[in-house]
């Protein structure tokens, strides 16, 4: 069962991931790129942990690709689907509050009870790299920002 679940979400994930990424560039090709730089940097490392995940429930190391494979395709739904409704800039900010909703979810539902109970002879240095990393995500969330502007203009 937990292998079905962790599709069916990363499935979910994946399609919001796609309509940020589609909504960012029907705004202007380089908002589409710093999403996608951002988005990019997310997938990577919680694609390797859902491959773990599968890997460790039983799963073949085939069978966990194909999954992963399956679930990263709906971000192609999303990407389409995106690109072809936000035409407007009402549709746009619908969207974006919509994507929004799904990883501060994803974030204060999943990833913050996680990063709670962690049992550790060292809890200090255990909450020193949480929040290092952390705030480390928010400040290359910031850069991006606010440098989207002249991302590819500076030869970046």
């Amino acid at each position: 069962m937990l292998p079905l679940m962790i599709t069916i979400g990363d499935g979910i994930h994946n399609f919001a991931d796609g309509l940020a990424i589609g909504a960012a560039f029907s705004l202007s090709w380089r908002s589409g790129l710093a999403t996608s730089l951002a988005v990019f940097c997310h997938e990577l490392p919680h694609e390797l942990g859902d491959f773990a995940i599968l890997l460790h429930s039983g799963l073949s190391v085939r069978m966990a690709l194909l999954l992963n494979l399956g679930s990263a395709m709906t971000s192609f739904g999303g990407l389409y689907i995106a690109l072809s409704v936000a035409t407007d800039l009402a549709t746009q900010q619908w969207i974006a509050a919509l994507t929004a909703g799904l990883f501060l979810y994803v974030g204060l539902a999943d990833m913050l009870p996680t990063l709670v109970h962690i049992n550790s002879k060292r809890p200090w240095l255990i909450f020193a790299l949480q929040n290092a990393g952390i705030l480390t995500g928010w400040a290359i969330l910031l850069l991006l920002s606010l440098y989207e502007g002249s991302l590819l203009t500076t030869g970046l």
